[in-house]
């Protein structure tokens, strides 16, 4: 019967790692990496989506400032060509009829405005708007 002493089991362990393990380790190395790959390019994806929501917010936050800031209300609709970003705009501004308060008295002098974004996003088009109510006389001098 052979005994392997521990000088002989050194030697044989100290050949090094196979091709097939060798092989192995790379796969994974190389799937890991490539997951890796995509998850950041879809983090960028998703990054680039956010920013382009954002500029399209603020543009109909902007558009709303400023449209329910007129002095003399009335009713409007207007389009704002796409610019450079590719967004477009509807503005509309409508007077509301039949409004009433809590004690059933009926309002007048209200306006709704409404913003539409028009844009075109991965070839499809997309929309977002936003509205408030202004009361006509706001702005006008006491």
């Amino acid at each position: 019967m052979k005994h392997l002493t521990p000088a002989s089991h050194s030697r044989r362990s100290s050949r090094g790692f196979s091709l097939l393990e060798v092989m192995l380790a790379l796969a994974l190395f190389a799937t890991a990496a490539v997951v890796l790959v995509e998850t950041m390019n879809e983090i960028g994806n998703i990054t680039i989506q956010a920013r382009n929501l954002r500029q399209v917010e603020q543009g109909i936050e902007s558009l709303l400032d400023e449209y329910s800031k007129i002095p003399q209300m009335m009713e409007l609709e207007k389009d704002l060509k796409a610019g450079k970003d590719g967004i477009g705009y509807k503005i509309s501004v409508r007077p509301l009829e039949n409004v009433k308060n809590q004690t059933g008295e009926i309002l007048t002098g209200l306006f709704q405005i409404t913003v539409t974004a028009l844009w075109q996003e991965d070839g499809r088009p997309m929309t977002m708007n936003a509205d408030t109510v202004r009361y006509a006389g706001m702005f006008l001098p006491q």
